[in-house]
């Protein structure tokens, strides 16, 4: 889980797109289950039927499989506690990153790209579109104990 968390975090350093919320200024990662982002797979055909084809290899369900996101902390009003891209899920022996562009959004369409007082006070909405997705093996379960 560790390892998981320190990919969330490094990829959560570059952003996709102009106007996109750099997540990794939450500064935290959460779990959440590949159940949780099925919309957000959705968004492309390619990436549901890889995702679709690496459950059916492992015969899992996407309910059965733990992701990491970038987690909005307890401040943000509205939005404390949501998980966002880039998310890191392990299916059988392959990892999965997905990064997105993340919109936050408020009131009358207001567009917030950093964290700031006003923006966890104020945005209710999060977006996340333009998927970028790369597949790696994944670290054998002896070196993650290894390093805890």
């Amino acid at each position: 889980m560790r390892t998981l968390m320190a990919v969330a975090l490094t990829l959560a350093v570059s952003t996709i797109g102009a106007s996109a919320f750099d997540t990794s200024e939450l500064g935290q990662a959460g779990s959440l289950f590949l159940d949780d982002i099925t919309a957000l797979i959705d968004k492309s055909p390619k990436l549901k039927a890889e995702v679709a084809a690496a459950l059916a290899k492992v015969d899992k369900t996407p309910d059965k499989i733990i992701c990491l996101g970038m987690r909005f902390p307890g401040p943000w009003k509205e939005l404390g506690g949501a998980r966002v891209a880039p998310y890191t899920c392990e299916i059988g022996d392959q990892e999965l990153e997905i990064r997105a562009r993340v919109r936050l959004t408020g009131r009358n369409g207001k567009v917030y790209e950093k964290v700031t007082g006003e923006a966890m006070k104020r945005a209710e909405t999060v977006t996340e579109d333009k998927l970028v997705w790369t597949w790696k093996k994944a670290e054998p379960q002896e070196k993650k104990d290894e390093k805890k």
